[in-house]
């Protein structure tokens, strides 16, 4: 009597499972079939783009290509007056950049304070710089080195699919300035300073539309809302995981049972090259779409890698304010400077001592002009960072003539020589000996970041990308699956949409 209850208790425990194992296998099919097909689309985009975003990516004017549009010129520090006396009358409460550039060949400064405001006046008369049609006319041609007069020049009172971050806001209106070369250059200049904003041409602005405004999900309406755009990309990527890995799962479940053929699981031929590619490179799909989900950093979970506003003044030794430029002080200054060849100047404070970074093209020279004599040594860097957390104790130090596994670039293009400094925290600063700038602020956090964002996601490791094209054939290979398994999916999505409608047409047809 007993062995008998005992069995059917075995049988009814062994039903049940069946039962709930069958049950959830059916349900994460059926997530797995509506999320693909909700997604297929843009699953097929991202990977048809990361071809192109492999070359090419977002046509953004960097500060070095900047540079390198403008024109040397000699100071003449003579006329220039002091930025206390130029700017008293502004609502600046303290300093965060500040620059000496040109406006064509008038010589300028360019003020951004904490509070994020843009400020331009001319050097030597004090005057706000208004930038005209005329004047964006002429400050693109010069730029560009393009001759003739057939240029169209628009104001633009709102971002545009060239400009869509929110830092341009601040220099709106833009004016955006057409030329008829060769290369159908657009260039943006900012009414407030003058400065080119963005520079593209035909050819950056075509590759963009096939690689990263649809990879990043770049369309201008959607990108001028920062928050919303953050949301969007990483719901759009944390239910795109969800479908990589409830497609995972029911493949690994299938696997177990053998098919009547050898590579012959289902009927459809699009279910079986789905199935079966899917297993060789679901894995990597995984990976992939979990760490675009990581680069938009979920919850803010990762520190900033830029000194906070208090850290920035313990940087500075104090507020930079109008005040520094004292009589004696800018006299220094003009002198210090007065005759050189360059394209623009960069005042900056470190430890209560002002210092200017004088820029020609690549090279950068930095002077003191203030009570002290010589230059930040890496005891100097030392000392403050120390008082960036009171509990930390720097460990380590040194000066980093190459990149390593967290302060590098793939096309050279980071400075170096820079000081490496390290606390006891584990919290590593990269500094720049040649401006006093701090680059780069790591912590164990970020470390983890770059690794399971742009490790996964670019496979950014040395052991790829030192090896010539090895990095080229392994991504390629890789795109291809991923390409080929949503291919399928979109065949399979279009027949699952069509099955789905008939069934429901069908079923009003009978009421």
């Amino acid at each position: 009597m007993k062995t008998t209850v005992y069995a059917c208790l075995c049988k009814t425990s062994i039903a049940c499972g069946f039962f709930k194992c069958t049950i959830l296998k059916k349900i994460l099919i059926e997530i797995h079939h509506y999320l693909g097909t909700f997604f297929f689309l843009l699953f097929l985009s991202w990977f048809l783009s990361g071809f192109v975003l492999m070359y090419k990516g977002f046509p953004l004017l960097k500060k070095s290509d900047k540079i390198a549009l403008l024109k040397k010129r000699t100071l003449d520090t003579e006329a220039f007056i002091s930025p206390g006396i130029v700017f008293k009358n502004d609502s600046i409460e303290s300093i965060h950049s500040f620059e000496i550039s040109y406006v064509l060949n008038r010589p300028v400064y360019r003020v951004c304070s904490n509070k994020g405001r843009v400020f331009s006046r001319y050097a030597t008369d004090g005057a706000v710089v208004r930038v005209d049609v005329q004047l964006a006319m002429k400050i693109a041609l010069e730029a560009t080195g393009v001759q003739g007069d057939n240029v169209t020049v628009s104001r633009l009172d709102a971002l545009d699919q060239w400009i869509p971050r929110t830092s341009f806001l601040k220099h709106l209106p833009v004016y955006n300035v057409m030329l008829n070369d060769v290369d159908v250059t657009r260039i943006y200049v900012s009414s407030l300073t003058g400065e080119l904003l963005s520079l593209t041409t035909e050819s950056d602005r075509m590759w963009a539309w096939l690689g990263a405004i649809p990879h990043w999900v770049y369309f201008k309406d959607i990108r001028v809302h920062t928050v919303f755009w953050v949301q969007l990309v990483s719901w759009l990527s944390g239910l795109g995981f969800m479908m990589a890995v409830t497609g995972i799962v029911t493949g690994l479940v299938r696997a177990k049972k053998k098919p009547k053929k050898p590579f012959r699981r289902f009927k459809n031929n699009w279910y079986n090259i789905h199935y079966y590619v899917g297993l060789i490179f679901g894995l990597f799909v995984c990976t992939w779409i979990f760490s675009g989900l990581m680069s938009m950093t979920p919850f803010s979970w990762t520190p900033s890698t830029r000194l906070s506003s208090s850290e920035n003044n313990t940087w500075q030794g104090d507020a930079f304010l109008w005040e520094d430029f004292n009589t004696v002080r800018w006299n220094r200054f003009k002198k210090t400077v007065n005759n050189s060849s360059v394209k623009e100047l960069y005042l900056k404070k470190f430890a209560s001592e002002l210092y200017v970074v004088c820029v020609e093209d690549v090279k950068k020279t930095l002077h003191c002009y203030s009570e002290k004599s010589g230059l930040p040594s890496l005891n100097d860097y030392k000392k403050v960072i120390s008082k960036l957390s009171p509990t930390d104790v720097i460990v380590k130090s040194e000066m980093l003539t190459d990149y390593d596994h967290y302060y590098y670039s793939k096309n050279n293009t980071k400075t170096l020589p820079v000081f490496k400094i390290t606390t006891s925290t584990d919290k590593t600063y990269y500094v720049d000996p040649l401006t006093t700038e701090m680059l780069y602020k790591c912590s164990t956090k970020n470390r983890i970041q770059r690794w399971i964002y742009h490790g996964l996601h670019s496979l950014d490791f040395n052991f790829l990308t030192s090896k010539g094209v090895l990095w080229d054939v392994v991504m390629w290979f890789l795109l291809l699956g991923g390409t080929i398994i949503s291919l399928t999916a979109t065949g399979l999505g279009i027949k699952f949409i069509m099955r789905k409608s008939t069934k429901f047409l069908k079923g009003l047809k009978k009421e």
